[in-house]
């Protein structure tokens, strides 16, 4: 089971993931990407990671905008799934930038 990161750990970890932010008892990231297909093929990576882990994240997709809100429900807050998560993400967008 997933351990709930005390505020602390969460400012440390955000301290080294670019872009991410805390937002209550969740981090999030907005991406921006050339066009909507991007945006859209970005969105269908982010599906098939979370299914893989078995952990979903909200997500809204606006044109060439994505907004990933990450949290563990069985801790109410941040774990190490949604950290694992958010560095997975960001490997996904900085592919996808690069083939663009």
């Amino acid at each position: 089971m997933a351990v709930k990161l005390t505020g602390h750990q969460v400012e440390v970890v955000l301290s080294t993931l670019d872009g991410w932010v805390q937002a209550g008892a969740k981090i999030q990231r907005v991406y921006k990407f050339p066009d909507f297909i991007a945006a859209a093929m970005f969105v269908a990576g982010v599906n098939l990671e979370a299914e893989k882990m078995n952990h979903h994240p909200d997500l809204w997709h606006s044109f060439s905008t994505v907004k990933i809100e990450l949290t563990t429900h069985d801790v109410e807050g941040v774990s190490e799934l949604d950290v694992r998560m958010a560095k997975k993400l960001d490997i996904r967008a900085r592919l996808l930038a690069e083939k663009s």
